[in-house]
């Protein structure tokens, strides 16, 4: 059955036309599943009814066939796991429900970690720790993860107490390595976490294997290194370098010439841009030249890929951002998958002869 996903990510609540539609069921059908308490219908203008477009994707996967439904769990961005720590809407994104960009305004994010991890910005965290390394960034973080793994012993304590110490001693650390900016504790929660990436499932998977923080840490932050994930910061990084003595729009335009990609542009979750991006590049002026090359030429928003490198940090950096940031979703998401108790296991399923 072809669906129009399009249709069900950009809507929050949909119609009984276009329920119907993502469901491939005709509006008499549609009403037979509210009347059997298989949906739920919500009001709306006009005292008309509407359907949330989480419970008719949630619907949509119960009809699917179970190949179609483990394909696409994993590759479409349907749900696949419950959690509580964000959500991702066409035009924002929440941590336990309250917008992020309002809380990099408003909030420290030693704040944010509190939230994420006890549901609370007030709930206490521990003091803060002075640990570091030397050397590159994602080497030396992995190295010093795994010293640690060996070393602290405390941190087999897997109790939501014990985590969260541990979590923000690892925190902490990877903070130690960032140069001063003035709106680098903006960028770090605006990268705190972003609903099951792919290193954020990473650290899931780990964790439900009774794996503990820092093995978590250390399993998401290889994957988050890869190019299609946190890496393309490095790539937006040379789109820079190439726009410094030509212009954005040059820039992206000598790309498209040669068939190389364009990386920083287009995030899939916000058709009408991220909101992440926007609030990292409208406090710079010089940066509306990306916002409208990328539209002109890529019909296509900056991402916060491209935000975090418009800061202007030294090359490599943004990286460190992203992941330092990550770091507090990641221990939230491994406190969730703790509390559940159960190993992520999936099932592969059989495809060719």
């Amino acid at each position: 059955m072809q669906v129009n996903l399009d249709l069900i990510i950009n809507m929050k609540l949909l119609t009984s036309d276009q329920a119907a539609q993502a469901l491939g069921v005709s509006k008499t059908t549609l009403y037979a599943y509210v009347s059997r308490g298989l949906l739920e219908s919500v009001e709306g203008p006009e005292r008309t009814r509407r359907y949330r477009w989480e419970d008719v994707e949630r619907l949509r996967m119960r009809k699917q066939r179970p190949v179609e439904a483990a394909e696409n769990a994993l590759y479409g961005g349907l749900p696949s796991l419950e959690s509580r720590i964000s959500t991702i809407e066409p035009d924002r994104l929440c941590y336990r429900g309250q917008e992020v960009v309002k809380l990099s305004q408003e909030s420290t994010p030693r704040q944010v970690a509190a939230l994420l991890w006890a549901g609370s910005a007030d709930y206490p965290l521990p003091e803060d720790s002075r640990e570091s390394w030397s050397g590159p960034f994602l080497s030396g973080a992995l190295a010093w993860l795994a010293a640690q793994l060996e070393a602290d012993w405390s941190a087999w304590d897997l109790s939501p107490e014990g985590v969260r110490r541990t979590g923000w001693r690892i925190y902490q650390a990877f903070r130690a390595q960032l140069p001063h900016h003035p709106r680098l504790d903006q960028a770090l929660i605006l990268c705190a976490d972003h609903e099951l990436n792919a290193s954020t499932f990473t650290a899931r998977v780990a964790a439900s294997t009774g794996a503990n923080p820092y093995a978590v840490v250390s399993a998401a932050l290889a994957a988050l290194s890869g190019p299609k994930h946190g890496g393309a910061t490095s790539q937006v990084e040379a789109l820079f370098a190439e726009a410094a003595s030509s212009s954005p729009r040059q820039a992206i335009g000598e790309r498209l010439r040669r068939g190389d990609p364009v990386a920083g542009f287009g995030h899939p979750l916000y058709p009408q841009g991220d909101p992440r991006a926007r609030a990292l590049l409208e406090a710079s002026p010089e940066s509306q030249a990306w916002v409208d090359a990328g539209q002109q030429l890529l019909n296509a928003y900056p991402t916060v890929d491209l935000g975090l490198v418009a800061l202007g940090l030294p090359r490599g950096v943004a990286f460190q951002v992203f992941a330092t940031g990550r770091c507090l979703g990641w221990i939230a998401h491994a406190l969730e998958q703790y509390a559940d108790g159960r190993m992520i296991r999936p099932r592969a399923f059989h495809r060719g002869p």
